[in-house]
């Protein structure tokens, strides 16, 4: 049985690190040459006297956890298997194959070769350690950041041998080369590592653990050992040249058990709008994704959060309009064990043009229901919005009212915040939301039961985040009176 090779990565930054696969077969024993279609090997002849070359056609499938590399020419044929298989806590890559015919001979020195070549890609792509005095110091964060300094990425992926290292390789596999600032650290606040990313090069590093702070080589040495099972990595474009535009996820509510998570940043909010929200309800390892905004960014800061993303449960669209259909997509092939929960008239169009997904689909019925995760029952609030039908989802562990389309408030050019500031502004600008998209009769008899419900924070579909029960109660009576 071939050994793995264990990399501290998500499956498809393994992907982006391998490039072209089809070139790993380049400089096995046997192969003369490869093209981008062919590849011709040498073997030797049935009766012993020198070799003959054999042309073989080239050609390359991928699946989910796989790649074959197929080479065949009638009754010859080579098939290299490349399993590329995502744990959550790292991706196991193991390399076997087959043959028949003439070339058979050459599978297993074949998949030798592809098996040290994709090392020594890996390998390669590490960054190389050159720190210099100043990156050291702009590490500790003793020399002031670029003005276009922007968080581009957040991970909670667990670099497993050597932290300052792998969380660089990890960054340039997702984000791709840059100037970087990076931050790790771990969950219980025993832990903090900072370096700086030139290009390919590890330029800056400091470290605080244990009450030592030190930077440079020594950081490098004290950091280098994992803090515990998980830990956060986040990153800053020194540069401002990403395209990648990203905040934090931010646990609004609940504790270690139990959270509710806030992601955000889909939209250019400079430009103002409706900047979409998206959730995470936590839970007993299981969770609820509800109304996933954004492609691979969301679904790279949702991992963040969950860490195995088949822990997921259920992917949630209180409605399914432009701003989640690509988080739907980017989430079916890799939360493989969730339902796709949406209300009835949206999961029929979802399931009708995604046929692979339509027997992942549940439909909600217009009442009220409930969707269970760990040992908590969200419980499912339907409505009307844009004349269509939508859901609101109430967690009653943390008292959280996630309103869906229902709720929301457009953001001012250049005025973002994740929570509101200014109760009679922002209520404002919910009733100004509210006037121009729901259907009214349908809105108060949601506002009739929402009001019976311990709600302490309100989550919108759109715009800042309301905390406080006194706030809520205020935004719901005003929008009684005034709906």
């Amino acid at each position: 049985m071939p050994e793995p090779l264990i990399i501290p990565l998500d499956a498809d930054s393994v992907r982006k690190l391998l490039g072209n696969v089809a070139a790993l077969v380049r400089g096995a024993p046997g192969v003369e040459e490869a093209g981008d279609d062919y590849i011709v090997v040498s073997v030797p002849r049935l009766f012993g006297f020198g070799h003959r070359r054999v042309k073989l056609s080239l050609r390359v499938y991928e699946a989910r956890e796989a790649v074959l590399i197929i080479m065949r020419s009638g009754v010859d044929s080579i098939v290299i298997a490349v399993d590329i298989v995502d744990t959550g806590e790292g991706t196991h890559i193991v390399v076997s194959g087959g043959g028949s015919g003439r070339v058979a001979k050459l599978v297993d020195p074949m998949v030798d070769t592809v098996m040290k070549n994709i090392r020594e890609r890996i390998s390669a792509a590490h960054p190389r350690v050159e720190l210099v005095e100043s990156d050291n110091k702009l590490a500790a964060l003793e020399e002031p950041l670029p003005p276009r300094t922007t968080l581009v990425y957040y991970d909670s992926f667990t670099p497993i041998r050597d932290v300052p290292t792998e969380a660089g390789l990890r960054l340039l596999a997702v984000m791709g080369i840059d100037d970087y600032l990076a931050e790790i650290t771990d969950y219980r606040g025993t832990y903090l590592a900072r370096i700086v990313l030139r290009g390919n090069r590890l330029t800056g590093a400091y470290a605080e653990i244990g009450g030592k702070k030190v930077r440079g080589g020594d950081a490098l040495e004290l950091a280098r050992r994992p803090p515990g099972h998980r830990v956060r990595v986040k990153a800053w474009s020194l540069t401002g040249s990403s395209e990648i535009l990203l905040y934090e996820p931010e646990q609004i509510a609940g504790g270690e058990g139990h959270a509710v998570y806030w992601i955000g940043g889909s939209a250019k909010l400079e430009h103002g709008g409706l900047a979409p929200n998206s959730y995470i309800v936590l839970d007993n390892y299981e969770a609820a994704i509800i109304d996933p905004a954004g492609g691979e960014r969301m679904t790279n800061t949702a991992r963040g959060v969950v860490g195995d993303l088949e822990q997921v449960r259920y992917i949630v669209a209180t409605s399914a309009e432009a701003d989640v259909d690509e988080g739907l997509r980017s989430l079916a092939s890799l939360a493989v064990r969730a339902s796709f929960v949406l209300p009835s008239y949206w999961g029929a169009q979802l399931a009708s043009v995604n046929w692979d997904l339509a027997s992942r689909v549940q439909l909600l019925p217009e009442r009220e229901g409930s969707l269970r995760i760990g040992r908590t029952d969200l419980r499912v609030i339907p409505s009307r919005a844009r004349g269509a039908p939508v859901a609101s989802i109430y967690d009653p562990a943390t008292k959280t009212l996630i309103t869906g389309p229902v709720l929301g408030a457009v953001t001012p050019p250049g005025m973002w915040s994740i929570r509101a500031d200014d109760l009679d502004d922002y209520a404002d600008a919910v009733i100004g939301y509210v006037r121009h998209t729901v259907c009214r009769n349908e809105f108060r008899e949601w506002l009739k039961k929402v009001k019976k419900l311990d709600i302490e924070i309100l989550a919108p579909r759109y715009g800042p985040v309301l905390e406080g029960r006194r706030n809520v109660e205020k935004l719901l009576q005003r929008l009684e009176k005034e709906i």
